[in-house]
């Protein structure tokens, strides 16, 4: 494949360093492969250039960094993409009853009406006035929502890493020295109970990294980590094998249908019920809305393919009709 110069324009470096071609003083990066995620230590620093005829000389050494750059690049847009798109499900069509967010010696308390707190056949958008701080919204949004989070996100998932990554899997991993824990008052204490997320395997090479869309319920801020250093410093260990994820919007609500003992109270049918109609009207959108090469593009279209995006879910969501 020949070299093929980048669209965007490239920017200027606050400080100018060497040309990756011939050494001599440079100011413009390589737009393809700058901003890239780290696996390891120092392997993603941005590339320079000082013209554009020393890049495109340059290209035949550089293209096969360049390109497994704009992989990561490519996978870090869709994990915040997913997480994005899980949080604005949850805070248009929020089902949980909050009268109170307070964090105290390391705990998020998340108070809710004990009268209401067996239904959650409503939804509404969440209580922004209960909170100014990000983190603990998320935290609210996300409490217990991991599994859901791998069905509903399933297709999304799917349609946007198809040439992108090679093998995609999902795992439970129990979490240790998380920032704060969530716990939903009065509520079983969730601590504990192991975590679902997806490791994801880059081709042409060994790297594997974890997306995790629902860690803000843990403090956790970063969207995808290198596995290793995931297991090192969030996870104490895999508490299940790496398994296919194939998983529908619905999957985990089809297993919960068959449990009796979700299912033994008229509320509770009700609740699944009410809880399978909205994630199929998210699935409409995903269906309708995501294109082959969405994540293809430069870092500012990106943006703004992501901006608009989620203003346009948000839109379709308050069609909701519980």
């Amino acid at each position: 494949m020949g070299y093929k110069h980048p669209k965007s324009k490239p920017e200027v470096a606050p400080k100018p360093t060497k040309c990756a071609g011939c050494g001599k003083e440079a100011s413009t990066k390589c737009s393809g492969c700058e901003n890239s995620p780290e696996y390891q230590s120092g392997d993603s620093r941005d590339v320079f250039y000082c013209s554009k005829d020393c890049q495109k000389k340059h290209w035949p050494t550089h293209k096969d960094r360049c390109k497994a750059m704009q992989q990561r690049k490519k996978l870090l847009r869709c994990a915040q993409l997913l997480k994005k798109a899980f949080l604005a499900f949850r805070e248009v069509l929020f089902d949980l009853h909050l009268t109170g967010i307070t964090l105290r010696k390391g705990t998020l308390y998340l108070n809710q009406n004990a009268l209401l707190s067996f239904d959650r056949s409503k939804r509404f958008p969440f209580p922004d006035d209960l909170t100014s701080n990000v983190e603990h919204k998320e935290a609210a949004l996300t409490n217990n929502q991991c599994t859901t989070a791998m069905a509903l996100l399933g297709p999304l998932t799917r349609k946007l890493l198809k040439e992108v990554c090679s093998k995609v899997q999902v795992a439970d991993v129990d979490i240790k020295d998380e920032p704060f824990q969530t716990q939903l008052v009065p509520g079983a204490n969730m601590g504990g109970c192991p975590h679902t997320l997806l490791v994801v395997r880059l081709p042409k090479g060994e790297e594997k990294w974890v997306i995790d869309t629902t860690g803000s319920q843990f403090g956790f801020r970063e969207v995808m980590v290198p596995y290793k250093k995931y297991l090192t410093e969030k996870a104490s260990r895999l508490a299940t094998p790496l398994t296919g994820y194939d998983a529908g919007v619905t999957k985990d609500l089809d297993e919960f249908v068959l449990n009796p003992g979700l299912t033994y109270h008229p509320q509770q049918r009700v609740n699944l019920a009410t809880d399978r109609r909205a994630r199929e009207h998210f699935a409409l959108f995903i269906d309708t809305c995501v294109v082959d090469d969405f994540l293809n593009g430069s870092d500012d279209d990106m943006k703004t393919k992501s901006e608009v995006f989620i203003r346009d879910l948000k839109v379709h969501l308050r069609k909701f009709s519980g």
